[in-house]
């Protein structure tokens, strides 16, 4: 018997990445992961498993951002600032943070020169997923 599902998805191919301004030829972005925290609510007389609950609340985490190498050294301020991820679809990823790392790479000969900047959401605004229109 044949399997004739449709498979959707889409790729990063189109996406663009805003924080104050466009980041030039982005090569990849690694989307935040979301957690929470559980909290050990076991008693002394519970036999068997641990009791759990969630914590209050999510950690927003981090995205990194992949970009060709501008020249320009990145300087870490802690600034607040805004971070737009815009995919393919139109879609956005938008929130508030800061930037937590930039890793300016290698030189290498015949090796594109990369930067590899981690920004930090602060949980003040989003982050925030908006659905293509």
């Amino acid at each position: 018997m044949p399997y004739s599902a449709t498979i959707t998805g889409q790729t990063g191919q189109g996406s663009t990445v805003t924080l104050g301004t466009a980041i030039g030829c982005v090569r990849s972005v690694t989307l935040p992961s979301f957690s929470m925290d559980s909290i050990d609510a076991s008693c002394l007389d519970d036999t068997g498993f641990m009791k759990k609950i969630s914590a209050d609340l999510t950690d927003a985490g981090e995205i990194q951002v992949v970009a060709a190498y501008d020249g320009a050294m990145q300087a870490l301020s802690g600034t607040q600032e805004t971070i737009t991820v815009t995919f393919a679809d139109g879609g956005t990823l938008s929130g508030t943070g800061f930037l937590s790392g930039a890793d300016h790479g290698s030189l290498e000969t015949g090796g594109l020169m990369e930067i590899t900047t981690t920004f930090t959401f602060d949980g003040d605004t989003g982050p925030a997923y908006t659905a293509p229109v």
